[in-house]
């Protein structure tokens, strides 16, 4: 049991902490930062858990199942109520992959890995596909969980060896020096990594398990304490107000909030200063009390009530209907399981409620979730007709794998690598070849549109495509050379083959040139040149790679093809599964949106790539078949333009018909 004396300025920290995010999440502009809610967290339950177990350990009672048990009470209850609840929810409103996804991630947070499962996946925690997932907040338990297996064994393991209060803080000090170093170094090349996983995340509980070791000289002096308190104030709401979402984090941002919360948490060891004075008013510490239950409930709410109301009211709905779901889970689940809750007389023998109760929960929740995943999320939710509505098909199929004019490509003339590419025979598939397309994924989204005009100019052609792999000779990832022997095999291939007169270069040409998408992600590229990989030199390496690509073409014509408008920037990868779900709920057909297609730092950037590229090439302009003036229709004939956020559906690359038609039918081709 618990022997460190209760602190309410704490419980009020959490209050802030919580708002912060709950805030962030709702759509509060003013609270750009909320995010970093999270890090306060962190240090708070380092602290916490490391003046539990020491103390513990210090007077003799400290006990893994004693220590375990109260974790379980702790987090599982509440948390399983949640799983379960998302999961009905989900049943009304997520389509069929959703709800897949949402069982696998239900799986995932049981397991304590909810944080590996969503680093895994291609979207960040600041993409915009995260509006159909309901469990992305658990990663954060993911993180505490993983700590709470290994960091009472470590410590435990310490003291039994006879090292003091000193001596351990030397040793965590070590700890979080290297989880630190390994945030900051690998933050801004492998952004997810250093958010989701634990090796760079360590070091925020290990600065709470240093301040509960106790060895800081106290503060004396009441003034200093006040300073010391309102300055680690300012740090956090600070970057809550100012820090932008965009920013690049972890990093050094996360920085300023962690020694924030620990400044407050130092400072409030022997004096009370007007800060801890208002933390621990009984309103704001009421708030720290639920934010466990606060935290479970607010983002399941944020994504359902995004899905059903698209209102400026549904930012204030969402809070106060978070903080009520939070209470009554703070009074009816958390308390039954905790404390002196957790109490009952059986019989007139005082006896706790049994741990057996979770167990049979988390039972059931593991069939549904596995459920979920097996019922491939129970596609007879939706009816046919609503996909024909919308005019996507239900289940994505892959026409080049199914095509019989279609083969692997090796990205290698030993055959060897993980993943090939796809050559596809287009046109005429006993003629000669005379062009070739030459890209990743939007190149493959545009062959419906090639195959057709080949056809009706009577000619042969080939598509080379493999997903992610931009059209850039000599360019690579780092310990990544897919691409790199992909687009080596594809000159290879074309200098072996002296009548493909006509190249057609399609990319996504964003990706490589600013080192990330719209979903934030990092995709930092390099080539024999690079000395130091950053996203200035992902520039100057995409120039390069396009300049020797289109100097291997020489004395071909070389078409080099505008990207698609990227709507992703609003809608995301799901921009199907919204109007499909939209036309689900409400039986009415597809509304005729648009996108605006701004001039952006993107634009600019390629712009001044073209402008100094060297080599003969020709422009292959697309936008506008796709946008008038900047507006860019999302629908044609009722039916989507694009399939996900920056690839054309079949529909929309029909556009495109009459342009490519045109130049295969009049170039030096034929």
């Amino acid at each position: 049991m618990s022997v460190i004396s209760y602190r309410p300025d704490i419980d009020g920290l959490r209050a802030v902490a919580v708002l912060a995010v709950v805030l962030f999440h709702a759509g509060f502009e003013e609270f750009s930062g909320g995010f970093v809610g999270v890090d306060v967290f962190f240090v708070i339950s380092g602290y916490l858990i490391g003046s539990i177990v020491l103390k513990e350990l210090e007077s003799g009672s400290f006990t893994f199942r004693g220590f375990y048990e109260r974790r379980v009470r702790r987090i599982l209850p509440a948390l399983f109520v949640v799983l379960i609840v998302t999961a009905v929810a989900g049943y009304f409103l997520l389509l069929p992959d959703e709800f897949v996804a949402l069982g696998q991630a239900s799986l995932a947070t049981l397991f304590f890995g909810s944080n590996i499962y969503f680093w895994d996946k291609k979207s960040t925690y600041f993409g915009l596909d995260i509006n159909t997932e309901p469990l992305l907040h658990t990663w954060s338990l993911g993180v505490e969980e993983q700590f709470y297996l290994f960091f009472p064994l470590l410590l435990w393991t310490l003291y039994k060896r006879g090292l003091s209060r000193n001596q351990l803080f030397a040793v965590f000090t070590l700890l979080f020096a290297a989880s630190l170093a390994l945030n900051l170094v690998a933050t801004p090349f492998y952004t997810k990594f250093s958010f989701y996983m634990i090796p760079a995340r360590a070091w925020e509980l290990l600065l709470g398990v240093m301040l509960a070791l106790g060895v800081l000289p106290e503060v004396r002096r009441a003034g200093l304490a006040a300073v010391l308190a309102m300055a680690g104030l300012v740090l956090v709401l600070g970057t809550v107000l100012l820090l932008e979402e965009g920013a690049l984090f972890p990093g050094v941002n996360a920085i300023y909030p962690v020694v924030g919360t620990a400044l407050i948490i130092y400072a409030g060891r022997k004096h009370t200063t007007f800060v801890h004075r208002v933390l621990a008013n009984k309103f704001v510490v009421y708030l720290g009390l639920i934010s466990y239950s606060l935290y479970l409930w607010h983002w399941p709410v944020t994504i359902y009530t995004g899905m059903l109301w698209d209102s400026p009211y549904a930012k204030l709905f969402i809070v106060v209907v978070s903080i009520v779901l939070a209470a009554i889970s703070y009074r009816f689940i958390e308390n039954r399981y905790r404390g002196s809750g957790a109490v009952v007389y059986v019989g007139g023998v005082k006896k706790r409620r049994g741990v057996g109760e979770i167990g049979v929960t988390a039972l059931a929740v593991f069939m549904v979730a596995w459920a979920l995943v097996i019922s491939d999320g129970a596609p007879g939710r939706v009816p046919d007709k609503v996909y024909e509505v919308v005019g996507v098909d239900r289940v994505s199929v892959d026409t080049m794998k199914d095509s019989e004019n279609c083969r692997l490509f090796s990205e290698n003339p030993d055959g060897r690598g993980e993943k090939k590419g796809y050559l596809c025979l287009l046109g005429d598939p006993s003629g000669v070849p005379e062009f070739i397309v030459w890209g990743d994924s939007h190149a493959r989204a545009l062959i419906p549109a090639f195959q057709a005009a080949a056809e009706r100019s009577g000619i042969t052609g080939i598509a080379l495509t493999n997903s992610g792999c931009q059209p850039l000779a000599g360019v690579y990832r780092e310990a990544k050379y897919r691409c790199l022997n992909f687009n080596t095999s594809v000159l290879e291939f074309i200098e072996a083959r002296p009548d493909l007169k006509q190249i057609f270069l399609v990319g996504y040409w964003r990706v490589p040139l600013m080192g990330k998408s719209y979903d934030n992600n990092n995709f930092l590229i390099k080539d024999e040149k690079t000395s130091l990989i950053s996203p200035e030199e992902n520039r100057r390496v995409f120039q390069r790679g396009l300049e020797r690509t289109v100097a291997q073409l020489d004395g071909r014509e070389v078409f080099l093809v505008e990207d698609v408008p990227e709507v992703g920037a609003k809608y995301g990868k799901a921009l199907a599964n919204h109007f499909v779900r939209s036309v689900w709920l409400t039986g009415e057909g597809v509304d005729a949106l648009y996108y605006e297609d701004v001039r952006d730092e993107y634009i600019v950037a390629f712009e001044a790539v073209l402008d100094s590229l060297n080599g003969e090439y020709q422009w292959f302009p697309v936008k506008h078949r796709l946008c008038d003036e900047g507006l860019c229709p999302l629908v044609g004939d009722a039916r989507l333009l694009y399939k996900d956020g920056d690839h054309l559906s079949q529909h929309g690359a029909m556009l495109l018909l009459d342009d490519f038609q045109t130049v295969l039918s009049h170039s030096g081709a034929r």
